[in-house]
């Protein structure tokens, strides 16, 4: 049997445009952009497998590759994977979810077969709770249950700066938090405000509402996982008129949007230089921007 390969690849998610629960479903809406991973995967009958070094840095990425494999009735066959990636790790940018989405994408095409994003999300969604980044554009997920996937349009164009830490938070652990469904409930009716004017900043392409969302969920998040340069981060960006500021919810990234080409001064980054002493905080800016397209295979 002639060995099989294909490479695929998968945009990070830029924290949440908002996240919380209303009622008993829990909600995210992504914000991809401009950073991804690589998964090239090469399948066969005596294709060699992965060592051990690579199972530790690769584990979601191997299981999602063979979830895909048994889900076509393929799991006979073995697979080589390598992820290259340029998402920081566990800082709410969503790495994991673009390792296994990149991952089930190059399966199926190294099998000559389609994979629907629905299906990529259940497998996902089988190994951890996930962003829902296997959809292109902007959408409305559950990251628990996948009950919620609508489809909320293409986000705009902006400019994206993520202030990185350094500091990582473990995804599982922190939707494992026992009194996290308390705190949702505690900051609903916010998080109700803040999808409305999410859902009307793409019904009416207007970026305004869909800053305001951002902040408002970022800031009603506090209770959860408090930040405590985020007032500071908010109060500079909107005197530099940025779009918005948006936080990774289950993560210490903050991002910081501004109009496409609309390039902020140095005044700006002397601000933030300020803020970040102040709260002894060391960091590094990643400079990146939206991107709509989805995972897709690389040729």
């Amino acid at each position: 049997m002639r060995h099989l390969r294909a490479t695929a690849i998968c945009p990070a998610s830029c924290g949440e445009i908002v996240q919380g629960m209303i009622g008993d479903c829990n909600f995210l809406i992504t914000c991809p952009i401009a950073l991804y991973t690589k998964v090239s995967v090469h399948l066969g009958v005596n294709v060699p497998i992965n060592t051990d070094s690579d199972k530790v840095y690769y584990h979601k990425a191997l299981q999602a590759v063979n979830k895909t494999l048994a889900f076509f009735g393929m799991d006979h066959l073995k697979a080589f994977v390598t992820v290259s990636s340029d998402i920081p790790r566990g800082i709410g940018l969503a790495s994991s979810t673009a390792d296994i989405t990149a991952a089930c994408l190059a399966t199926a095409q190294a099998l000559g077969k389609e994979i629907s994003n629905d299906t990529i999300a259940d497998i996902a969604l089988s190994i951890e709770p996930s962003d829902g980044i296997m959809y292109p554009g902007a959408v409305l997920f559950d990251h628990i249950s996948g009950c919620l996937r609508k489809s909320l349009g293409l986000l705009p164009e902006l400019d994206v700066y993520i202030i990185d830490i350094g500091q990582q938070v473990d995804t599982e652990k922190f939707n494992g938090i026992k009194d996290l469904k308390e705190k949702n409930k505690q900051k609903e009716q916010v998080v109700k405000h803040a999808l409305r004017l999410a859902l009307k900043a793409f019904r009416q392409s207007d970026l305004k509402p869909l800053g305001n969302a951002m902040k408002m969920s970022a800031v009603a998040h506090q209770s959860i996982l408090f930040k405590s340069h985020l007032t500071d981060i908010i109060d500079i960006s909107d005197r530099y008129h940025a779009v918005g500021v948006n936080v990774a919810h289950s993560g210490s990234a903050i991002g910081v949007f501004f109009e496409k080409g609309q390039i902020p001064p140095e005044d700006f980054w002397k601000e933030i230089r300020y803020i970040m002493q102040a709260h002894n905080m060391s960091y590094r800016i990643i400079k990146t921007f939206t991107d709509s397209k989805g995972p897709r295979i690389l040729k």
